[in-house]
């Protein structure tokens, strides 16, 4: 009887070891994982970094026609100065 306990207790502690394992290797996939996709973030942020500089957006801005450089350099005017807050509503039309 004392056998059978100790062969249950041995296949147990077996089995435990192996989820172990198991855990300990999904434990480092999801690590090398997390690495890679933060290289692949820092890569973009770079790339964004990039896209985002002044002589970039001119350059784009130029390439697409956008009117938002003038052909001497500078940044063409964009919105007025007029408070679009302030305009009064017209009069509504009487109706017959």
């Amino acid at each position: 009887m004392i056998i059978i306990a100790l062969a249950a207790m041995a296949v147990g502690l077996v089995h435990i070891r192996h989820a172990e394992v198991v855990a300990r290797h999904d434990s480092q996939e999801y690590q090398l994982q997390q690495v890679k996709l933060r290289r692949q973030l820092w890569d973009q942020q770079i790339a964004l970094s990039y896209l985002t500089t002044p002589a970039e957006v001119r350059k784009r801005s130029e390439e697409m026609s956008l009117g938002l450089v003038e052909k001497n350099g500078t940044v063409a005017k964009m919105a007025s100065k007029a408070n679009p807050t302030t305009h009064k509503a017209a009069p509504a039309a009487k109706q017959p």
